[in-house]
């Protein structure tokens, strides 16, 4: 089935920026997708993006131009044929993944479209058949470290974890949570790009409220690190004004988790300090706690290994293609990895991550704090796959 008709547009994302977005047609099936955008990529990440900054139809401009006469009139295979030639418009053009994502994303909607199946099914088909499963909630209570200019050093994300049997439980859970921790920080705490902010406050205060904010929830705590943020380039960790070594850094967090009831921690360590993961996993493990994996493998299926982490991370825009992802994903898979399927700060009302995590059966889903439509967003695609039986 050829490519009829492709358009790409600049449209903002949820902090007001500029990102892209496209829409590709197969016959009479239509498609379109977004890229989401980090607020401070990481350093191994394929993060080129077009840099126009510019708003409304790019389609008349060069990397509109560029697509139209490479993928207009093209009959692809299917998903690989066309995100394989994006790669390659990407590495011989800097075509830039934000594009690449936007296209790759559309013609994912279009070829679902056309044969008459959900995305999360045609996804699944190109993760290898995997069965479709519904993941956890990993809600954002607190965002810390490059989302905010309050005490430097502190940790990225404090996540709630909720178990309650289901996705409605676990949405009810974090809706009542959420309330408890916005009347109790009250003027304290803005709305951020996925979670509440406290400035003034010390992470392990936050890990207090929260606590005692989820004391009568059926729920756990997580921890995003981000510690290639964190790294001083010398081997150690400069966290909330102290300076740690690795296995100083190590204890810290253990006796963090051990004494906040924390079951999830994302990014413990720069991801040039191999050593330091390889310490931490089996302490971690015998903590019951869960280590995971993202600036380490930054989404890219080469870099995936086991032994470092007990999941991977996977976020669309840091592979460029809807194939990367999956490859990632199945390389984790082969490995006996988990998965992880999560938003960017710099968010879309696009849903994909939602089939996405649906589709490969990743264990848990990062898709923000339940305020803001582009969040909200995820949340009711969710609710819609649960309802469709999928999962």
């Amino acid at each position: 089935m050829p490519i009829t008709g492709l358009t790409v547009r600049g449209i903002l994302d949820s902090r007001g920026q500029p990102t892209v977005e496209a829409d590709l047609r197969l016959d009479g099936a239509v498609g379109r997708g977004s890229c989401a955008v980090a607020i401070k990529p990481g350093r191994l990440e394929r993060r080129r993006r077009l840099h126009t900054g510019a708003l409304g139809d790019l389609t008349g401009g060069p990397a509109g131009r560029l697509l139209q006469r490479e993928l207009a009139g093209l009959e692809p295979a299917g998903q690989q044929e066309v995100d394989g030639r994006l790669r390659e418009l990407d590495d011989e053009h800097g075509l830039g993944a934000d594009v690449t994502l936007a296209v790759s994303l559309a013609y994912a909607r279009a070829a679902s479209s056309a044969a008459d199946l959900p995305l999360s099914r045609w996804m699944a088909a190109e993760a290898a058949g995997r069965r479709l499963t519904s993941p956890r909630l990993l809600v954002s209570a607190f965002s810390g470290g490059i989302h905010h200019g309050g005490i430097p050093g502190s940790f990225q994300q404090i996540m709630l974890i909720p178990h309650g049997g289901d996705l409605v439980a676990d949405i009810h859970a974090a809706l009542a949570v959420y309330g408890v921790l916005e009347r109790e920080t009250g003027a304290r705490s803005l709305s951020a790009s996925s979670g509440l902010l406290a400035p003034d406050r010390t992470s392990e205060w936050q890990l207090g409220m929260l606590c005692r904010a989820a004391a009568n929830a059926p729920a756990v705590i997580g921890l995003d690190v981000a510690a290639e943020h964190l790294a001083t380039g010398s081997g150690s960790y400069r966290f909330e004004g102290r300076e740690y070594s690795s296995v100083a850094f190590a204890d810290l967090l253990l006796n963090l988790a051990s004494e906040y009831h924390i079951e999830y921690i994302e990014d413990p360590f720069d991801p040039a300090d191999t050593g330091a993961w390889e310490a931490f996993l089996p302490a971690a493990r015998a903590a019951g706690v869960t280590v995971v994996g993202d600036d380490l493998f930054a989404t890219d299926a080469a870099r995936v290994r086991p032994g470092l982490a007990d999941a991977v991370l996977l976020k669309l825009s840091q592979a460029g293609t809807l194939t990367a992802t999956v490859a990632a994903a199945n390389r984790a898979r082969a490995l006996g990895l988990g998965l992880v399927v999560s938003h960017r700060s710099g968010e879309t009302e696009d849903t994909a991550m939602c089939d996405l995590a649906m589709a490969v059966g990743a264990e848990f889903i990062k898709v923000g704090g339940p305020r803001r439509g582009d969040r909200i967003a995820k949340y009711n695609q969710l609710l819609r796959l649960a309802e469709a039986g999928i999962g």
